[in-house]
């Protein structure tokens, strides 16, 4: 994090206190602010959000479940193939 979290001034990593508004930064602050960008960036809300805030909001949908699929194990992939061809051949059997 290169930001006061208070102020937002510019801040190198070795400092312990803002220069411009003198507050003293906290460890605790830090890892609150990276969880809460790791929650954005990887969280159903943050995805969600990205969807609906986008200007094409189909193509924001696509990457969105790229980024899934590709971040999922070999294991999840093959179950979720093996549900969808199961659930296929029931429709294709009804008809």
């Amino acid at each position: 994090m290169n930001n006061c979290p208070y102020c937002g001034h510019q801040r190198s990593e070795t400092e312990q206190k803002c220069s411009e508004c003198g507050r003293f930064y906290s460890k605790i602050m830090e890892l609150i602010a990276e969880e809460e960008a790791y929650e954005i960036a990887y969280s159903w809300r943050g995805r969600y959000q990205r969807i609906i805030n986008a200007a094409d909001s189909k193509q924001a949908l696509l990457t969105e479940l790229k980024q899934i699929w590709h971040g999922l194990p070999t294991k999840a992939r093959f179950t979720l193939f093996v549900i969808f061809v199961f659930v296929f051949a029931l429709i294709v059997s009804v008809l």
